[in-house]
């Protein structure tokens, strides 16, 4: 099978892939990555002895005659690598109007399903991304919404990695009956041991070991609200100096927000660690993870930190219930209410005790429900019920996967 995704940078649903086509072959897939624009995880997903094919990116507006001949050579590119390997499933990721050119592969004979990954409960076309050409977005939105109508009628499936983001496709898209499927995210819970030397990767960060470390993964994006972070820092290091934030990832906010924690003093307090490989080091030399998110789809990094044994601050945005048993793992507090997130972490930095158990308890309820291996699986269950489907045996729903009506 092929997963498509729009570029193998560091982040979420490309570390969905990367596990993804780690796990398949023990469910009796081989997987093969393509991508449009290469990155980092090319090489850590080569390595784990998967193929990646990196084809040519899109320049131009799909409007243009030149848009227009990239979305072909695209085409005849994926149907290429479909035909040399013998694709049977074609799984997409973040690929938006290039869904509709996965699904148009259906037309080669070795193709019988073309699943589109959601990884957002947003579906509609934001604003910032159409800067230039405002006065398309809501027609755009509308194209979309249409184009996914159809292309479920015409065989396209969705995977939704959360059921909140399953009710947003229901709701805003409407396919047909049995054609949105709910596997939520899983993490590899190997890759973050509970024995890695704290003491040492805080003494390499020149961090105290008395100190209390907050930690928060996620591209420096206004999705992320790391405004709201900063600000319930403030608050935090008003009454307990002795804290220290750690921002790990980069992205087009990072002058604007080192700007930020500058004014409000809290240079020494706040480290801006940019792109980082080690991750599951620096989870395992904290004490709380927090996630400001405005919005998500099932986030990832949040997985990542419960297998890590960390407790969590996060806010309430789609799938984090599904993952954060409030009172249990960790809390969950209002979208941008930084006031909120600073009364959370207080009352983590207060209670030592309470905060390690919850951090036992995430470990533990990511290894009962969130491992990679169920993801894997209910996926290799997906794939089979869609070739039986494509084959004209109509069964019942995989029961590994649920399906919203």
């Amino acid at each position: 099978m092929l997963h498509v995704i729009q570029n193998l940078d560091l982040g979420g649903a490309q570390e969905v892939v990367r596990s993804l086509v780690t796990h398949l072959p023990a469910s009796g897939w081989t997987p093969v990555v393509a991508t449009l624009r290469d990155g980092p995880l090319a090489e850590v997903i080569r390595a784990g002895g998967t193929d990646v094919h990196v084809i040519r990116s899109r320049h131009h507006s799909m409007l243009s005659a030149r848009g227009l001949i990239e979305i072909a050579g695209i085409r005849d590119a994926l149907r290429t690598l479909c035909a040399e390997e013998g694709i049977s499933i074609v799984q997409t990721h973040l690929l938006r109007s290039m869904d509709f050119v996965a699904l148009s592969l259906r037309a080669n004979g070795g193709v019988r399903g073309v699943l589109w990954t959601v990884h957002n409960s947003r579906l509609d076309l934001r604003a910032d991304q159409l800067r230039d050409h405002l006065w398309l977005l809501r027609p755009k939105r509308l194209g979309y919404r249409w184009s996914y109508r159809l292309g479920a009628r015409l065989g396209g499936q969705f995977v939704a990695v959360s059921h909140d983001v399953g009710s947003s496709i229901v709701k805003q898209i409407r396919p047909l009956p049995d054609r949105v499927h709910v596997i939520p995210n899983g993490v590899d819970v190997d890759r973050y041991p509970s024995s890695t030397p704290r003491a040492q990767v805080r003494r390499d960060l020149g961090i105290d070991e008395s100190s209390f470390v907050l930690v928060s993964v996620a591209k420096l994006h206004e999705q992320k609200g790391h405004r709201d972070l900063l600000a319930a820092a403030r608050l935090v290091i008003d009454g307990h100096p002795n804290v220290t934030v750690l921002l790990v990832g980069d992205g087009p906010l990072r002058k604007t927000l080192e700007a930020e924690a500058a004014a409000l003093g809290l240079a020494g307090h706040v480290r801006f660690l940019g792109t980082r490989s080690d991750v599951p080091e620096l989870l395992a030399a904290s004490d709380l993870f927090v996630l400001a998110s405005h919005w998500e789809g099932l986030p990832m990094a949040l997985l990542e930190a419960m297998a890590s044994g960390l407790p969590s601050v996060a806010t309430d945005v789609s799938g984090t219930r599904e993952v954060s048993a409030p009172g249990r793992t960790g809390q969950i507090v209002p979208v941008g209410r930084p006031d909120r997130l600073a009364q959370a972490v207080t009352n983590m930095y207060k209670d030592r005790a309470l905060a390690r158990a919850m951090g036992v308890a995430a470990r533990e309820h990511v290894v009962r429900h969130h491992s990679v291996g169920l993801q894997a699986a209910r996926h290799a269950a997906l794939y089979a019920s869609a070739i039986a489907l494509s084959d004209g045996i109509r069964q019942g729903a995989p029961a590994a996967s649920d399906v919203l009506q």
